[in-house]
């Protein structure tokens, strides 16, 4: 009968973890505010205009391509981004010029303004390879989340070489 009560406190232990730990994952999934496994680098056309985008941002002075880019922010402002293979490709040999890269996430207030707010420096390297880890302070709300890599320069003012694809932009590239 002892071992029998012990049998059952641990089953019902472990299935208290699991339980747990369902929780906790669901919880963390439920806390991000934009998530992302693809961006897309600034074409020649774009870059050659230097326009403004709709969130105020010029783009950088050449074509930026991209190999893969990915990452998230959750609601209390914790950036994660991976980029891999930011170049420009006119360049010879194709390569990523800058030291380190800086990133924005953009985002839109309740009064139907931009808030972009930038975080940098992080070291990349000529293949255009780079992990950024950071947190900023979102405006609350922050409508329509956009992430954007790219350069601070001197002056204060950032250059994008690659934004972030919304779940519509990616769905329109797989069907391409």
């Amino acid at each position: 009968m002892a071992n029998f009560r012990r049998l059952l406190v641990a089953l019902v232990s472990a299935f208290s973890l699991l339980g747990a730990t369902g929780v906790s994952v669901a919880a963390s999934e439920g806390n991000k505010l934009i998530e992302f496994d693809s961006m897309t680098g600034v074409s020649a056309a774009v870059a050659l205009a230097q326009k403004a985008n709709d969130r105020g941002m010029l783009p950088g002075g050449a074509p930026w391509v991209i190999s893969s880019g990915v990452g998230s922010v959750d609601r209390h402002g914790n950036v994660s981004v991976r980029v891999t293979g930011l170049i420009i490709p006119t360049l010879t040999p194709p390569r990523n010029p800058i030291p380190a890269f800086s990133v924005t996430v953009s985002c839109i207030t309740s009064h139907h303004r931009v808030a972009n707010l930038t975080k940098g420096t992080f070291p990349t390297n000529p293949a255009g390879d780079a992990t950024i880890n950071t947190r900023v302070v979102l405006p609350h709300p922050c409508k329509d989340p956009e992430v954007f890599v790219g350069l601070t320069r001197a002056n204060g003012a950032f250059v994008w070489f690659a934004m972030s694809n919304s779940e519509e932009q990616e769905q329109e590239q797989e069907q391409d």
